[in-house]
């Protein structure tokens, strides 16, 4: 009997663009089955971005950056 067994799951490079300002920046996104949402600062301009995303085989199917609410 022979095990099937799924190719490893890679992190993908994803560029963006900052909603604050409008800089191209790039994420490292983890390959996940599950959609995943986090907040991250921008590299560029370091105002919060909430990140939100799935991937499928490999490839990111879905993708929004948008201005992290406020916590207040």
């Amino acid at each position: 009997m022979v095990s099937r067994v799924d190719p490893p799951m890679y992190p993908i490079e994803h560029p963006f663009t900052c909603p604050f300002c409008w800089q191209t920046i790039t994420m490292i996104l983890e390959p996940t089955d599950d959609v995943q949402t986090y907040v991250e600062d921008c590299e560029v301009c370091c105002r919060p971005i909430q990140i939100t995303y799935h991937t499928e085989d490999d490839t990111v199917a879905d993708f929004s950056a948008e201005p992290a609410q406020d916590a207040h």
